[in-house]
C-alpha cells in the first residue's frame, strides 16, 4: 500500500508539530518557495527572532532586514517580499536606485505610520490577514468553514471583543484585557498571544516589545483528567447495554451506537468528531493512487484500516485532516475488535439546527458527554479513551 497509515510526510508533517516547531517547519517550507536568487534567513536579537533576505547585489551577496518577525504571518510577508526583490533586481540598473526602492517598498521607511489606529481597525487588519492566510496544514482558509470560524473566535475573537473598539490602540487597555486573565493559565497565555499578534500586525513595535516582556508561560493545568482501563470500559459497556429490552425509559439502539463511537476511540484513538468522518464504515474507499481500502464492516477485512476524511457529516473539518488509521489493540485483549462489535456498528445520526459555529463545532463532543452523563457511569471525558488507545498502541509496540 503506497499510502502509509502511520508515516509522516512533507504534506502531513505540520499535523504533528506544535508551537515553535510548527513555525520552523513553515519557515523551511517558505525557504523552498523563494524565487531564484533570493533567500530567507532567520536571525535572533535581544528583542526576538527576525527574518532577513539574502540576495546578490553587485558582486557580493548581502543579508538585509525585511521588517518581518519569525511568526507565521511574518514568514508569509517575508516570502511575498522575496518575489518583490527578485523582480526589482531585474528592473534596476543602479544599486542606489535599488536600495532606495528597498527602503520605500520593503522596509516602508518613508511611509507615514498612523499611530492613531483604533482597536476596531486593528482587529479588522488581523482578521483580514487571518482569512487571507493558511491553516497549519497549509490550506487556504475559508470564511464559510464552520470550524475555521470557530477557530478564529477561540484564538482571537474572544479576546479582541474585550477591547474598546472605538478607542485608539494603547498599552493601558491592552494590559487591562491581558490582566483580566489569571497569570499562568492557558487563557492568560492565549490572550497574551492574541494581543502580541495585534501589535505585530499594525507594526506597533513599542507595544509589541512591552507585551514580549510579559511571561505567558502556562504553569497551571487541569487536575481532573479521567483515566480508565480496558476492563473498566468493557464493564461500562456491559452495564450500559444491560437494560430491559422493552423498557421505554431506555433507547437501547442509541446506546449501542454511542458505545460504538466510544469503542472506535478506544481502538483507533480518534477524537469524537473524527468517528463521524470515517469514509469506509460500510463501503470501500479508493485512495488517490488507486489503492482500495475495504469497508470496516467486511467480514474478511483483517487489517481494519479506517479512512478519516477532511470533513464530518456536519461539514466541520477534522483536526488532522484526511488520513489512514490502523487499530491499536492491547496485547492483553487481542479479541477487542470482535468483543466491541466494531464490524457491525455505526454512529448515531446527529443533526444541528443551529447556525452558530460554536454550537455546530462542539455538537459531537457535547452529545457524547451528554450520553455518558445520562448513563451515570463515572466517565464524562471522552479523551480518556484516546489516551487509553495510545497506551494500548505502545504496549503493542507501535510508535
Amino acid at each position: 500500500m503506497s499510502e502509509k497509515s502511520n508515516s509522516v510526510t512533507a504534506s502531513t508533517s505540520a499535523d504533528y508539530l506544535i508551537g515553535y516547531e510548527w513555525i520552523l517547519d513553515y519557515f523551511k517550507q517558505a525557504q523552498k518557495e523563494c524565487p531564484k536568487g533570493v533567500g530567507l534567513k532567520k536571525d535572533s536579537k535581544a528583542k526576538g527572532s527576525y527574518i532577513t533576505l539574502q540576495f546578490k547585489l553587485g558582486d557580493k551577496r548581502v543579508n538585509k532586514t525585511c521588517g518581518c518577525y519569525l511568526t507565521m504571518q511574518g514568514i508569509t510577508d517575508a516570502l511575498r517580499k522575496t518575489h518583490l526583490v527578485a523582480s526589482a533586481l531585474k528592473s534596476f540598473s543602479s544599486e542606489i536606485q535599488f536600495l532606495s526602492w528597498y527602503d520605500d517598498v520593503i522596509l516602508e521607511k518613508n511611509v507615514a505610520k498612523n499611530d492613531l489606529i483604533t482597536f476596531g481597525d486593528a482587529v479588522a487588519k488581523v482578521e483580514k490577514e487571518y482569512w487571507d492566510g493558511r491553516t497549519k496544514r497549509r490550506q487556504q482558509r475559508d470564511r464559510s468553514s464552520i470550524s475555521q470560524q470557530y477557530s478564529w473566535r477561540c484564538v482571537y475573537g474572544d479576546y479582541f471583543k474585550l477591547l474598546p473598539e472605538n478607542k485608539t490602540v494603547n498599552l493601558v487597555d491592552v494590559l487591562s484585557v491581558v490582566n483580566s486573565k489569571k497569570p499562568g493559565t492557558k487563557c492568560f497565555k492565549n490572550c497574551l498571544c492574541a494581543m502580541r499578534k495585534l501589535a505585530e500586525t499594525i507594526g506597533n513595535v513599542d507595544l509589541l516589545c512591552k507585551l514580549k516582556e510579559i511571561d505567558g508561560t502556562q504553569v497551571e493545568f487541569r487536575d481532573d483528567l479521567q483515566t480508565l482501563s480496558v476492563d473498566d470500559f468493557l464493564k461500562l459497556r456491559d452495564d450500559a447495554l444491560n437494560v430491559p429490552p422493552n423498557d421505554k425509559r431506555y433507547n437501547l439502539e442509541s446506546r449501542r451506537r454511542w458505545l460504538w463511537v466510544f469503542s472506535m476511540q478506544l481502538i483507533y484513538g480518534f477524537r469524537v468528531h473524527e468517528v463521524f468522518a470515517i469514509l469506509n464504515i460500510d463501503q470501500s474507499f479508493k485512495t488517490k493512487d488507486g489503492v482500495t481500502i475495504p469497508p470496516l464492516s467486511e467480514s474478511s477485512n483483517k487489517k481494519m484500516i479506517a479512512v478519516v476524511g477532511d470533513k464530518t457529516l456536519l461539514e466541520t473539518t477534522t483536526k488532522t485532516g484526511y488520513r489512514l488509521c490502523v487499530p491499536m489493540v492491547a496485547p492483553t485483549h487481542p479479541d477487542l475488535i470482535e468483543h466491541l462489535e466494531i464490524k457491525s456498528g455505526k454512529p448515531p445520526e446527529i443533526c444541528s439546527l443551529s447556525k452558530n459555529p460554536n454550537t455546530i463545532s462542539k455538537a459531537y463532543a457535547q452529545r457524547a458527554r451528554d450520553a455518558l452523563t445520562r448513563w451515570g457511569k463515572n466517565l464524562s471525558q471522552t479523551h480518556a479513551l484516546r489516551h487509553l488507545a495510545n497506551l494500548n498502541g505502545q504496549m503493542a509496540g507501535m510508535s
